[in-house]
This record gives structure tokens, C-alpha cells and sequence, in this order.
């Protein structure tokens, strides 16, 4: 406490003049005139904290409330009980932490009648900070009441202003959040809306070059069975191999947009590791043998016959790495090795390595050579082409094996490419696919010349239909050719068909909805159904799902080899 002069302001003193952070307001409710004095003269000279005191007069509670609502900072109420009424002070208490829900304001009841208002009941029931009778109040005591009270009026203020600061700091965040939220959700829907019309464009790029792809591969395909002139021979295999090249580009492209969406599908068949190295070299015997390349194979003696997993996607990581390995080794060899950890487990891992004496790999682009479309160098690009694409997607399919790829430089020149892949055992020993593996393809169409089957072709592309038309006469087959969904069903209502060739693409009515009207019709009647193979340019995982969903029975993508559709007509009709 400082000794001082007291400052004390009448009621209607100006507050523009005396402002409130200057002066601590305490009010005084009592209708008493001489408790007011009494009070006022007591506190003669009263400082706390370099503050003097703005003392506020009210004579009844009526009065009360409505000089607090012009003074809501008051610090301390000194308040009698018994006024107007018998409960007005009370009633004025109440209003103050009920109705304006103030619990900051420091309530003393001072009382002349205390058993009207007993101590214990007032001070829970109406929050009360302390509790005199008007006797008890005198000059000492009055000083150390304000002094607490003032000192717990300041630190509740401060609190409460921190709290509030809190409050205000949480509140924005939580706009903030809210407002980040939307952004995020608005760009996610924008990313989603450009990763809709990025895939809708590849399927539809996709579709377009595979449509005449298919008319190229097909009639390769069907002169390399030709009696030719070994320079014709060659010829057809340049146009082969130009051909895969450029498919091997869209599937790339196809992976990688099916990686990042994850969209990938992984089947679970039982597959030769041993066969499967065999025809991965035997893709690229021509190139190496270009090159004077030697091809080695080194499989461990341990290799089980059969495990389980995705064999195209494992052939698709090998092609990679074997494909590039080829492409960069100018002389030497490139050698493929597999081994097995783990063979007497159910699960075993299964490692390659594909090893070539090429220029290595250097360390600076180690770290990032498998991130998509990166390549060492621009000159790399434009001697060897390429769309830097085949690494990523490699790692990215052994990864989601639960495995992975690596590359060292071999200790003396070269590189070795490291793939560890975690698969199944066979554990019946047997293998679905392999009477189909083994089974000569003549003998097949053999089998399948003699079922006599009366194939429906529905193709809009005259090449296409030429190609299909050419493969079928292959297997001593013909078939009735249709352009559109319209005419597959005109033609299915006048003849009897064993089998419709279908591609899904078409004007009028698409192979789709073609289908489904098909297998309406069928359901009706209770008819078995006619098999029906799609042959289709869309070569997405959704686009197989569609076509099997509507009723097709099997799904080839264009460009088709011959073999597929042996191996698809052979699986239908159990050949």
C-alpha cells in the first residue's frame, strides 16, 4: 500500500476526463447515505498498484444494475442485502454472475441484518468473495479488504485477458485450419479432376495407336508364319520389332499412371521361373547377336519348379533391366541369374541380377536414375531414345511385391541390377498353365479347326477385320464380319452363332452395352449364353473390369498375337 492523496471523483464525473485504466472502481450498493461516507472517508489516501479509487454510489439494486452496466470494468462490489426489498442485493449479485456471467468482479456482502442472510448459504449459493457484517468493517480491516480483493480483481483480469488471447489465437487457427481444409480439398479435387482427364487422355491415346498397331503387329505376326526369302524374313522381323518397341512406349506410359493412381492389380498364378528367364533372353537373342553380345543364364540348382505370383509383372521388370542391359553394353556380355532364400519356408525370396559389362553407372546418378523419365544425360536420350520410364516402374512393381531393385557397378566394368521379390510356393507342386505352355500351338488349332464354330466378328476397322479374318483362317476358321452393336444383334436374331469376337469401340452401339443387351436377352429366354472375347484398344485394368462385368467372357488387348486368341478360343471350349 502507498500513502497518497485520495482521489475521489463523483459519480457524474466525466470519463472522457478520468479514464478507467487510471483508477481501480469500486461501488457501493447500500441504501445507508452514511455507510457511503463512512466507506469513502475510511479509504482517504487508498493507492494499490500506483492506482487511486473511482468509488460508484448505487441506493438500491434496481440502481445497482444499471450503474454496472455503465461501469462493466468495476473492480470490487461492497453490497448490503436488505435494501428495496429484503433480497435486492442478492438479486443484484445473481443478475451480476448469472445473467452477465461476470465472475471477474470481486462481490463482498456487507450486511446489518445477518441472519437474514446467512454467511455459509449466501457465499455458495450467489459467489460470493467474502462475507462482513457492517460492525466488522472498520477502517484496518476496509484497507486490507480492498488490497486483497483488488489484487485478486487484477490477477483474474489478467488471466482473463490471456485466456481470451487464447481463445482468440485458437479461434484462428481453427478459421485458418478450416481455410487450409478447403484449399486442400478444393486442390485435391483439382488434382482428381486433372488425373481424371490425364488417364481418360492416355486411354484414349492408348486406344488410337493400338487400334493400327494392331493392323502392323497382326500382319508381321502373320508373315513371319510365311514361307519367306530370308530377306523378307528380315524385313517382317524389323517391322516385329519396331512394332514392340513402340507398344513397349504406351505400356510404359499406361504403368506409370496406373503406379501413381494406385491402380495396380497383381495376380496370384503359378509360374516356371525357369521358363520364364528362357523367354526373356529369347526376346532379345536378335539384338544381342547384332551386337555379338553373349547371353548367359546362371539358375541355381536349387530353384524350385513353380512359385506363385504376377508373372507378367515379374517378366516386366526382367524385360527392363535385361532390355536396357542390351541396349547399353556395346561388347561383352549380359548375364541373368536367379536364386532362391528361404525355399523351405510358404513364402521365399525370390533374386535376380542382371549383369552387363556396359559403361557402368555413374555415382552422381545413381540416387535419382530411378525417379520417372530421368535419364543420365541428354545425349544418352539421343543416341540410345527411350522415355526414362522403364526403372521407375520397375522398383515401383517390385516394391509393391514387397521387394525392391538396386544397382552396384560391377567390380570390374559394368553394372549389376539387384531384384529381390518376396513370393508364394507352390506347395501343390502342380502348375495351372502348363498343359497350355507345353501344348504345341498347331495342335491347338488343330483341335480348333474341328469344332466347326461359327464365329460372329464385330470390328469397325477394315484392317483390323482383315487381320483377325487372316488369323482366324490360320485355325481353318472363318467368320461373319459386322461393324457395329446394331448389326451383332441383328445378326444374332437371324443365325446362330457359337462364338462373337468383339471389339468394344464401335459407332451406333458399343461392345458394351451390345453385351449387355446380349445377356438380357439370353436371361430371358433362359438361353445359354453365346461366349463372347473382347478385342479392344483400351487396355486399362478398369477397362477389363467393365468388359467382364457387362458379360464378355475374356478380354485381349490390341495389338492381338495369334497365339492369344488360340489359347482364349482353347480355354472356352476346353480344347
Amino acid at each position: 500500500m502507498n500513502d497518497g492523496p485520495v482521489e475521489f471523483i463523483e459519480d457524474n464525473a466525466s470519463l472522457n476526463q478520468v479514464g478507467s485504466d487510471k483508477f481501480w472502481k469500486v461501488m457501493i450498493v447500500d441504501d445507508e447515505k452514511s455507510i457511503h461516507d463512512i466507506t469513502i472517508t475510511s479509504l482517504k489516501g487508498f493507492m494499490f498498484e500506483g492506482r487511486g479509487i473511482r468509488f460508484l454510489n448505487a441506493f438500491s439494486g434496481q440502481e445497482a444494475v444499471a450503474l454496472f452496466h455503465l461501469h462493466p470494468d468495476t473492480a470490487l462490489l461492497i453490497v448490503d442485502v436488505v435494501m428495496e426489498t429484503q433480497n435486492a442485493g442478492l438479486n443484484f449479485v445473481h443478475y451480476i454472475r448469472e445473467k452477465l456471467k461476470n465472475h471477474v468482479v470481486q462481490v463482498v456482502i456487507r450486511t446489518g441484518q445477518p441472519g437474514l442472510a446467512p454467511e455459509s448459504d449466501v457465499i455458495s449459493k450467489y459467489k460470493i468473495n467474502a462475507y462482513y457484517s457492517k460492525t466488522e468493517l472498520r477502517i484496518q480491516k476496509l484497507i486490507s479488504l480492498f488490497t486483497a480483493s483488488l489484487r485478486t480483481f487484477d490477477i483474474s483480469v489478467r488471466l482473463e485477458a490471456e485466456l481470451e488471447k487464447r481463445r482468440e489465437a485458437e479461434q484462428e487457427l481453427i478459421s485458418l485450419n478450416k481455410t487450409l481444409e478447403e484449399k486442400i480439398e478444393e486442390r485435391t479435387r483439382q488434382l482428381a479432376r486433372a488425373n481424371k482427364l490425364k488417364n481418360l487422355f492416355l486411354a484414349n491415346v492408348s486406344h488410337e495407336i493400338r487400334t493400327p498397331m494392331n493392323g502392323i503387329v497382326g500382319m508381321a505376326d502373320l508373315l513371319m508364319d510365311e514361307d519367306l526369302a530370308p530377306d523378307q524374313k528380315e524385313y517382317a522381323r524389323i517391322i516385329q520389332s519396331s512394332a514392340a518397341s513402340l507398344l513397349a512406349i504406351i505400356n510404359d506410359i499406361l504403368d506409370i499412371s496406373k503406379i501413381e493412381s494406385g491402380r495396380i492389380i497383381f495376380e496370384q498364378r503359378s509360374f516356371s521361373v525357369k521358363m520364364l528367364i528362357h523367354e526373356v533372353i529369347s526376346l532379345f537373342r536378335f539384338k544381342a547377336g547384332e551386337k555379338k553380345l553373349d547371353l548367359i543364364i546362371d539358375i541355381s540348382e536349387d530353384m524350385p519348379h513353380f512359385l506363385v505370383g504376377d508373372e507378367t509383372r515379374i517378366k516386366q521388370i526382367l524385360i527392363n533391366l535385361v532390355g536396357n542391359a542390351v541396349k547399353f553394353t556395346e561388347q561383352g556380355f549380359i548375364r541373368l541369374a536367379a536364386r532362391i532364400e528361404n525355399k523351405d519356408n510358404e513364402e521365399c525370396l525370390l533374386f535376380f541380377e542382371v549383369e552387363d559389362t556396359g559403361p557402368g553407372i555413374d555415382d552422381a546418378y545413381k540416387d535419382r536414375m530411378f525417379d520417372p523419365f530421368s535419364q543420365q544425360d541428354a545425349s544418352i536420350n539421343r543416341k540410345y531414345g527411350g522415355t526414362g520410364l522403364g526403372l521407375a516402374i520397375s522398383r515401383h512393381l517390385a516394391r509393391l511385391m514387397a521387394g525392391d531393385v538396386e544397382v552396384y557397378n560391377n567390380k570390374i566394368h559394368g553394372s549389376v541390377f539387384k531384384v529381390v521379390l518376396r513370393l508364394k510356393k507352390n506347395s501343390s507342386g502342380s502348375f495351372e498353365a502348363v498343359t497350355k505352355e507345353e501344348e504345341k500351338i498347331g495342335d491347338l488349332k488343330k483341335r480348333i479347326s474341328q469344332l466347326g464354330l461359327k464365329i460372329l466378328l464385330a470390328e469397325d476397322h477394315p484392317v483390323n477385320q482383315r487381320v483377325i479374318l487372316l488369323m482366324l483362317k490360320k485355325m481353318n476358321l472363318s467368320a461373319t464380319v459386322v461393324a457395329n452393336g446394331e448389326e451383332v444383334l441383328r445378326m444374332i436374331r437371324e443365325k446362330a452363332f457359337d462364338l462373337i469376337l468383339m471389339d468394344v469401340r464401335m459407332p451406333v452401339l458399343d461392345g458394351i452395352e451390345t453385351t449387355k443387351i446380349i445377356r438380357a436377352l439370353e436371361s430371358d429366354i433362359k438361353k445359354k449364353g453365346i461366349p463372347i472375347i473382347a478385342l479392344t484398344a483400351l487396355a486399362m485394368q478398369e477397362d477389363a473390369e467393365r468388359c467382364l462385368k457387362a458379360g464378355m467372357d475374356r478380354f485381349l488387348t490390341k495389338p492381338i498375337h495369334p497365339d492369344k486368341i488360340v489359347y482364349a478360343i482353347a480355354d472356352l471350349f476346353k480344347v
